[in-house]
């Protein structure tokens, strides 16, 4: 790639996707989000909300059809403003070398930062360890350089989930993180 050319997604001069297309992958997406949501929670528990096989189905296609929602209110948005794309300030190697020693930093972290600190909240003992704070400073970072978004919102986006992802292995899952004492 030159200088002049800007990297726009898997085929070079395929471009961005219109509002249009935006919308219809986003009803698609919910369709099928909604579709496996059903299907997981038909299927049989043999025991307990967290031994239920339908669990992580249903946790993963819930979010991805939120993550569709927000799809298609910002190509309905976008198609309403006539807005076009922006184009990517940094050259893409530069973007993926950064990328590479980021994730090399935040496996280092994880590897020799270990802590947890617990607080009991309405009589629920409630743990919050390194892999969570690691996690949401690196995502964070990740967030703000490729995401381009204002801090704070990558900040927000990252705990909300990361606490969200965390509490359901450690409660639901009962399966310890990384980073953790």
């Amino acid at each position: 790639m030159t200088e002049q050319q800007k990297f726009a997604g898997e085929d070079e001069h395929a471009g961005f996707a219109t509002p249009l297309q935006d919308i219809i992958a986003a009803g698609f997406l919910v369709a099928l989000s909604l579709w496996i949501m059903v299907e997981s929670v038909r299927l049989s528990n043999p025991g307990s909300l967290s031994t239920t096989p339908g669990l992580l189905p249903f946790l993963t296609a819930g979010s991805l059809c939120v993550m569709a929602l927000i799809l298609g209110a910002m190509a309905i948005r976008r198609r309403a403003a006539g807005a076009t794309t922006v184009e990517d300030e940094k050259p893409e190697h530069v973007r993926t070398a950064m990328l590479a020693a980021f994730i090399g930093a935040y496996l280092l972290a994880l590897q020799y930062l270990n802590f947890e600190y617990s607080t009991i909240i309405a009589g629920l003992e409630l743990g919050y360890g390194g892999f969570e704070v690691i996690t949401i400073v690196f995502l964070t970072v990740i967030l703000t350089i490729f995401w381009t978004g204002a801090i704070w919102k990558c900040l927000v986006v990252s705990a909300v989930w990361i606490t969200l992802l965390a509490a359901a292995f450690r409660y639901v899952f009962v399966i310890p993180l990384p980073g953790s004492i």
